[in-house]
């Protein structure tokens, strides 16, 4: 220790000070420089990507409407376009003929008018497998590619209702060698074709287009400097390609492979490469970006550059201020430690005289200042406290009325016994039931065993207003009695059943509820006899948010939709008997208790 003592009276107070204001100033500056690069950095590769990947989702909603516009100009061939030129026989070569001759003018001035720059040829091939055609040279099935036409028939078995879209890859005609056109070939659109009146098969319709249909949409779509544009099907084949080169470097066309078939996203391949990708919920087809990372960050270094020259100029600057510090503070700051120690022994009435030195002269006036604020803290802190505990008591005074509601609720409940008033006994019970579970219902979630106990006790309410009119009857099944679920979501349907038709028959009426599993589901279903209602009038205010009607039922879709996926929700449907018939579906999710139990 003495040993310590003695090299500590050799440094100077001058010493320790430059030491510490060099320590104090230079250290932030380099771990502010450092964050600073870090969190740009990461900033600006987050914008890019955002910027990339936003770029990528309105290309490709660019490409489906142009797509989607296809498919429409084909709608009439499926509801209003006659194909009675398929009716004859088409055995021979001159009813083939005629049939041929008005398939091309039906689809050359009729459907697709508008696009015939985009278009190299058009087939139909009906149910006997006889080949109409806008391509001169194809004209019998015997000329199809019959691994690529199996393969599109049975794509368009899977989604039999839409329009289906094929790479070149795919296509079920080509030209032979010498008979190639200026005209590349692109994608092929195809769909089947019924009839509306019979539901029979006529055919399969295939739109050939050529390779401006795609390009002219996304030529002029500019990634980066150095990036390109790549749309792939859902099978891998190549649709359109800017740079070829991209697509035949091993590790970014692997990575292609890999990604999810479905959805939107960024991936970074090798380090080097940035790809963000979209697929296209009409086609199936997946359109990636890929850019070099180098291209995103490059601007990114002169930032660096930037930041470390400014380094440098605040180190040197540091150093010298630091040193004029120093040797300003080593005399008077004495006294300002001892002024400083005896305050921190909390007498905070201290105060220092400012002197003649301007450095000096600072600091004493902010330990001034410093000292008036941690009084006022102080003080603040004090108040703080003082209206912290009233809102404690005011919080206690609160919940004195809820439970004021249930003593007085009791009181009611034993007068009523008392003087053999059972209807009233029942009724109070259910009513101090009810307005327990509703007062309680600010908590997230609930059992569905709970949710209909608390529907139980509102029906028995229910009934007595409207006396011998109403009757209900719950069925639960017990493996779905502690299924996670959000409190009232089922009363304001019963709601609805008594108001639109218990209500509003003479004769009253019956509320079915039954509540059980269906695989991974639970259905609560809710049927209610009385008067018919509009199912597509309620379907319509259920999509409407701005109509005040049936705001209750609206409200519980939401909420179920919102906690668990728009997959989930309400149905309504016509009952058996007049009425209605609401399904309520949920996950079959086990509350966190139950599950507990069960595990043990």
């Amino acid at each position: 220790m003495s040993a310590f003592n003695n090299v500590s009276k050799l440094i100077s107070i001058r010493t320790i000070l430059l030491s510490v204001f060099l320590l104090l100033m230079i250290l932030p500056l380099v771990v502010i420089t450092y964050i600073t690069y870090k969190k740009e950095n990461e900033l600006f590769q987050k914008q890019v990507s955002q910027y990339l990947l936003q770029t990528v989702g309105q290309t490709q909603r660019a490409l489906d409407a142009n797509l989607s516009e296809i498919d429409r100009l084909t709608w009439t061939l499926l509801y209003e376009q006659s194909l009675d030129f398929l009716n004859g026989p088409l055995d021979s070569s001159y009813p083939l003929f005629e049939a041929n001759q008005k398939f091309k003018n039906m689809v050359y001035s009729n459907l697709f008018r508008g696009r015939l720059e985009h278009i190299r040829a058009i087939y139909f091939i009906t149910a006997g497998h006889e080949v109409l055609s806008t391509e001169n040279l194809f004209y019998t099935y015997e000329q199809v590619d019959r691994v690529n036409i199996q393969f599109v028939m049975d794509q368009i078995e899977r989604q039999p209702l839409k329009m289906n879209w094929f790479s070149d890859k795919r296509s079920i005609y080509r030209l032979k060698d010498g008979f190639e056109t200026p005209v590349r070939a692109s994608v092929t659109a195809a769909r089947r074709l019924i009839d509306s009146n019979t539901a029979k098969l006529r055919g399969y319709l295939f739109v050939q287009f050529n390779d401006r249909f795609i390009s002219e949409h996304l030529r002029n779509v500019q990634i980066g400097s150095t990036g390109s544009l790549l749309v792939t099907d859902a099978s891998g084949d190549v649709i359109y390609q800017q740079d070829p080169q991209l697509s035949q470097n091993n590790k970014i066309s692997q990575a292609i492979q890999d990604l999810p078939s479905q959805g939107q996203g960024l991936q970074i391949v090798d380090g080097k490469w940035l790809l963000a990708f979209d697929t296209s919920q009409i086609s199936g087809w997946k359109m990636t970006a890929v850019v070099p990372i180098n291209e995103l960050i490059g601007p990114n270094q002169k930032i660096l550059r930037y930041l470390l020259m400014m380094s440098a100029i605040g180190a040197l600057v540091a150093v010298i201020v630091s040193f004029l510090l120093a040797t300003a503070i080593s005399k008077p700051v004495i006294n300002l430690a001892r002024l400083m120690a005896f305050a921190a022994k909390d007498n905070l009435h201290v105060r220092d005289t400012q002197g003649p030195i301007q450095e000096i002269s600072i600091l004493q006036f902010s330990f001034n200042r410093l000292m008036d604020r941690i009084q006022r803290l102080i003080q603040e802190n004090e108040k703080q406290q003082k209206e912290k505990r009233e809102a404690l008591l005011q919080a206690l005074q609160m919940q004195i009325h809820p439970h004021f509601l249930y003593n007085t609720l009791d009181m009611i409940y034993w007068m009523a016994k008392k003087h053999k008033a059972e209807s009233i006994s029942k009724l109070v019970t259910a009513l101090g039931r009810f307005f327990r579970f509703t007062l309680n219902a600010g908590q997230e979630w609930t059992t569905l065993g709970k949710e209909l106990e608390h529907v139980e006790n509102y029906l028995q309410i229910q009934s007595f207003r409207y006396r011998d009119k109403l009757y209900y009857e719950i069925e639960l099944e017990p493996e779905v009695a502690y299924v996670n679920v959000m409190p009232l979501i089922l009363q304001p349907l019963i709601e609805n059943a008594l108001e639109h038709g218990i209500s509003k028959s003479q004769d009253g009426g019956k509320v079915l509820i039954k509540a059980f599993r269906s695989e991974d589901n639970v259905l609560i279903v809710i049927s209610n006899t009385g008067r018919q209602v509009d199912l597509e009038h309620v379907r319509l205010l259920l999509q409407n948010a701005t109509s005040n009607n049936h705001v209750g039922l609206r409200n519980v879709q939401q909420r179920i939709q919102t906690a668990f996926g728009t997959e989930y929700g309400i149905e309504v449907a016509a009952g058996e008997d007049q009425g209605a018939l609401v399904t309520v579906t949920i996950p079959y999710r086990l509350a966190a208790l139950q599950e507990d139990q069960e595990g043990a």
